[in-house]
């Protein structure tokens, strides 16, 4: 892709101004190179999360995948992902989704890891171990959402923040996540998207009728 020289002399002086770095012309057109791929990957994931958006206003359920490998959105695991599922809540191995559907997991935790933490995330933030919060856990002091496997066995648990915050110390409840607000503004892409979409399909019909 060619990049204008005009375009060039701005990002150097973005550099300058904001970096306090003076690019020779290799390292500029490098940056912009990189620049160009990074939006241009955005722009892609841009437009699948659009699509997403649209399918589910078709299929609010959502729909299966079946990929061999991947990473739940959930649990964050990366496991096989046959049976997995996708809806307004991000995509999520059949465990995850069992957990949800079945009221294990609320779905109001899904889109923001504020709500919510794992054994890590106690060891972490709060300094405590797994065995401790597994003691803590026999005690009643903490309490636990347990996600289990097709043989009945612990594949995740969730400490949630709701059920939890007194024992912790913490805030009830938290801000809206960056991926909450992301979901926000991927329905205003799409609702634009529409409206650009029937805006065209109306000059399309205009156009076709006045040829008949």
């Amino acid at each position: 892709m060619k990049i204008s020289q005009e375009k060039l002399e701005e990002l150097r002086k973005i550099f300058k101004e904001d970096f306090k770095a003076e690019l020779i012309d290799q390292e500029l057109h490098d940056a912009a190179f990189n620049l160009t791929g990074f939006y241009g990957t955005l722009a892609k994931m841009a437009t699948k999360d659009i699509d997403n958006h649209l399918r589910l206003e078709k299929e609010p359920g959502g729909w299966a995948i079946n990929d061999e490998w991947g990473t739940c959105s959930f649990c964050g695991l990366y496991m096989s992902m046959q049976e997995s599922w996708f809806d307004k809540f991000g995509y999520k191995c059949k465990f995850c989704l069992r957990a949800v559907n079945e009221g294990i997991i609320p779905s109001s935790v899904c889109r923001n890891k504020g709500r919510w933490f794992s054994f890590e995330d106690l060891k972490d933030k709060f300094g405590i171990n797994q065995n401790t919060a597994r003691s803590l856990i026999r005690k009643g002091e903490l309490r636990a959402r347990v996600i289990l496997n097709d043989a009945g066995k612990p594949h995740f648990t969730v400490f949630l923040r709701e059920e939890n915050y007194q024992f912790l110390k913490i805030e009830k409840d938290v801000p809206p996540s960056e991926m909450e607000e992301y979901d926000q503004q991927v329905a205003v892409w799409a609702e634009d998207f529409k409206r650009r979409r029937d805006e065209e399909n109306k000059i399309y019909e205009k156009k076709a009728k006045s040829k008949i």
